[in-house]
């Protein structure tokens, strides 16, 4: 389909959001609408633009969605340069919100960065110093607008004077950029998760849930060594909520369940997403099989995050409510003698269960791989390979001896391409990772593989961007990558037929990859990554030591990694061995195996566990292993 087709057909869209934002353009240029309204108008349009259908016109790079940016930008300046309005909490809170699309827009925009209205509103905010932040309307401004990689380190500092519910929200905007690629974003962004915590702030109201969860889920990515640090305060904002909303576990056993006629103990599976063609249904379907002889199981979860044939593996469903902070009524029908998280991190809801006492026990396993610090988050699964030592994740550790790398299920009726016909004379490389795992250290290191390299290079990335998210991603990975392809986001097997067109992957640092890493080893394509300490810096090595191809593609050091990349595109055959090397491992044999040593060693870790309840919820850090246990 032709770009001109393409318009042809989104002119409605375009049509929609032009009359749309004329109705608020009217009310603020022609009516003089006070600020709150306009703030308020445009949180409607926003959320519209970046969920179907209009985020398929608002991710394309024509004239007329510049044409919207530029619209949506001008609102922006009126609203954030009329000092003579008080902002008041809410307007704080819906512009806080849109803070992500308000930056994406004004990158995508005519203006081209928000740079010349934020020094217009820091000199003005440099003017006037006041006691407190909420006193200076230029600085909430210029803090509202500005990524994080924006201010000057007195700035940070000047938020970080206070603890009130305005300066954690500006903290959390600021924290809110999933793509900080400058040295000064990237040192803001850990001063503000490890120094900075005026979270207490926050009253327990729902209408903070989003962002929270959001940041909660965020840190992970960042190179703070320190970054998860935040998530215990922000764990006590959700044991606020429960305090307020007089949520609580109803005694144990106390629900029975008249499907359960064998008596078996109740598992409820926490299945944040979980849909059949999702890729934790891919990785968990198994472990769930499998569970289901010894246990009576139960999943939760959202009806939109689940289908027909993931429900299917459960003897019963538990629905969390729309109102999903509201989880009385799942925890009113379940008493269970286990709760396993399949992760935690991706939901609000499955944040605030995390944060909840409700079975016995209560386990989890890295589907976002990173540690809770819940204080009711008793064990946390780990593979030999993927444990980093001791003191690394907070929860207790069950060591499982078994292989992971045949764990995933292969998509059903999967179509995969013919081998690719490659140009050898530039060496496509594909950078197959959410926009999240992307930070300066990493692109730097990109940046030194096309130094060195002896061939012209040419990058795909494929950060899972949407709508005009897509538009500001490519172009801040074109500022360092001009001839850079930023892929939008497809379905699943033209994924695969535009990431077989090339001669290597890389995984990102010091986030990883494990579905991404599994779909190179579906199509042969080899994958180099680096190994660390946490479990999302292990991930590929779990996945490709249990192929026997560690030696060839885990590096141990960001110089290893680039000087690993560069020998084997400069050295003359080489980059061929490692293709039929991987080729050669027939992963998609394995891949279709549906029953595995790891599913059935973590279900005997688990019996052993709820057997030994008092070894096991012991103090924080244990590292438990399987001998003279479950093995």
């Amino acid at each position: 389909m032709t770009t001109a087709s393409l318009e042809e057909q989104l002119q409605p869209l375009f049509d929609d959001i032009d009359a749309k934002l004329q109705n608020i353009e009217s009310g603020v240029f022609i009516q003089q609408q006070d600020a709150e309204k306009t703030i308020n108008q445009l949180a409607l349009l926003v959320n519209e633009c970046q969920n179907k259908p209009y985020a398929s016109l608002m991710q394309l790079n024509i004239q007329g969605t510049t044409e919207l940016c530029t619209r949506f930008a001008t609102l922006y300046v009126n609203v954030l340069t009329d000092l003579k309005h008080t902002l008041s909490l809410n307007s704080l809170l819906v512009l806080t919100k849109q803070k992500r699309f308000m930056s994406h827009v004004f990158e995508v925009s005519g203006y081209g960065n928000s740079r010349a209205v934020l020094k217009l509103l820091l000199n003005k905010a440099h003017e006037r110093k006041a006691k407190q932040l909420t006193d200076n309307p230029a600085l909430v401004r210029a803090l509202l607008l500005a990524s994080v990689g924006d201010l000057d380190p007195a700035d940070l500092v000047e938020l970080t004077l206070e603890s009130t519910e305005t300066s954690a929200l500006l903290a959390i905007g600021l924290l809110l950029d999933r793509l900080p690629l400058t040295v000064t974003g990237d040192a803001g962004r850990t001063f503000l998760l490890e120094e900075y915590n005026p979270y207490s702030a926050l009253r327990p109201l729902d209408q903070y849930r989003a962002l929270i969860s959001n940041i909660w889920m965020l840190c992970s990515y960042s190179t703070s060594p320190k970054k998860h640090e935040i998530k215990k305060h922000l764990n006590q904002w959700f044991k606020r909520v429960h305090k307020a909303k007089g949520i609580q576990a109803k005694p144990a056993g106390s629900v029975r369940h008249a499907g359960n006629i064998d008596n078996k103990p109740v598992m409820v599976v926490i299945a944040e997403t979980f849909k059949s063609v999702h890729a934790m249904y891919r990785w968990y379907a198994p472990m769930i099989k499998r569970l289901k002889r010894d246990y009576y199981l139960v999943m939760v979860s959202m009806k939109a995050d689940v289908d027909d044939q993931s429900i299917g593996l459960f003897d019963e469903f538990i629905e969390v409510p729309e109102e999903e902070m509201n989880l009385q009524p799942v925890l009113n029908q379940c008493t269970p003698d286990i709760a396993w998280f399949m992760s935690v991190g991706m939901r609000s809801w499955g944040i605030s269960l995390a944060n909840l006492r409700w079975a016995a026990l209560q386990a989890m396993s890295f589907g976002h791989p990173a540690s809770s610090f819940s204080s009711e988050m008793d064990l946390a699964f780990v593979t030999t390979r993927v444990f980093g030592g001791p003191g690394v994740v907070n929860e207790n550790m069950l060591i499982l001896e078994s292989e992971i790398g045949n764990v995933a299920e292969a998509h059903k009726d999967l179509k995969l391409p013919p081998p690719p016909v490659l140009d050898d004379a530039v060496v496509s490389i594909a950078v197959p990772c959410n926009t999240m795992k992307i930070n300066l250290g990493f692109i730097t290191a990109l940046k030194e593989i096309e130094r060195l390299s002896a061939k012209p290079i040419r990058f795909t990335f494929f950060p899972n961007e949407y709508g005009v998210g897509h538009l500001s991603t490519e172009k801040r990975l074109r500022s360092f990558f001009p001839t850079a392809v930023v892929a939008r986001r497809t379905g699943y097997e033209a994924y695969l037929n535009m990431l077989n067109q090339h001669h290597l992957a890389l995984s990102p640092f010091p986030f990883g990859n494990a579905t991404s890493t599994i779909d190179c080893m579906v199509l042969g394509l080899p994958v180099i990554s680096l190994i660390g300490a946490e479990p999302h810096s292990r991930s590929d090595y779990d996945i490709l030591a249990s192929l026997g191809l560690a030696e060839y593609c885990v590096a141990d050091s960001v110089e290893n990694y680039v000087h690993g990349v560069v020998r084997y595109i400069n050295e003359p055959g080489l980059l061929e061995e490692l293709r039929a090397m991987v080729a050669s491992k027939q992963f998609m044999d394995l891949h279709q195996q549906h029953e595995n040593e790891f599913s059935d060693e973590m279900c005997k870790a688990l019996n052993w566990a709820y057997a030994n309840q008092n070894e096991v919820r012991g103090p924080r850090g244990l590292v438990i292993e399987a001998q003279g246990r479950w093995k």
